[in-house]
């Protein structure tokens, strides 16, 4: 009797180390897995913070270069404040609307609603030349504060930009 229940011992001490190690192995496999994918995901959040730095970057520069073409009188005052809000926007809705571009954002404001294209050419010569006259004032009366602002803009450093979680 005490022999049969030694070896139920020992039988059930093999059994318990048996599950034992299927347990150790399968939790060690778990760890690995989940380590694995926290790996993943943090790849993919840095390549998604890179793609992000890229896109903005090219923003920066598109918006720096039409700052400079305005500058030099390359680009028209109205096209150039459209072009760059509507850039801005895209990396960050709230740049315009800071204090030190509330010339720009004015500017932007009182010819947003214009025609362009296709819509400019569908109006008769006298909207047209209604429409241009009144632009025309618009960037008179706005220029010196606008290219002042756009100045600023060219040597702005962007850093009120959004990282990734």
């Amino acid at each position: 009797m005490p022999s049969l229940k030694i070896t139920l011992l020992i039988l059930a001490g093999l059994v318990i180390l048996v599950l034992g190690a299927f347990a150790l192995y399968y939790h060690r496999k778990a760890q690995r897995h989940i380590q694995d994918i926290e790996q993943q995901q943090e790849e993919e959040r840095r390549q998604a913070q890179e793609n992000l730095d890229k896109r903005n970057n090219v923003l920066i520069a598109d918006i720096r270069f039409i700052a400079n073409s305005m500058l030099q009188d390359q680009c028209e005052l109205t096209e150039g404040v459209l072009r760059i809000h509507h850039l801005s926007d895209r990396l960050d809705s709230d740049i315009m609307r800071q204090v030190q571009f509330s010339n720009l954002h004015q500017h932007f404001n009182q010819t947003s609603d214009m025609p362009i294209l296709e819509a400019y050419k569908a109006l008769s010569k006298r909207d047209r030349f209604q429409l241009d006259k009144k632009r025309f004032q618009l960037e008179e009366a706005n220029r010196e504060a606008v290219l002042a602002e756009i100045q600023l803009l060219v040597e702005y450093r962007f850093d009120s930009l959004k990282q990734l979680h």
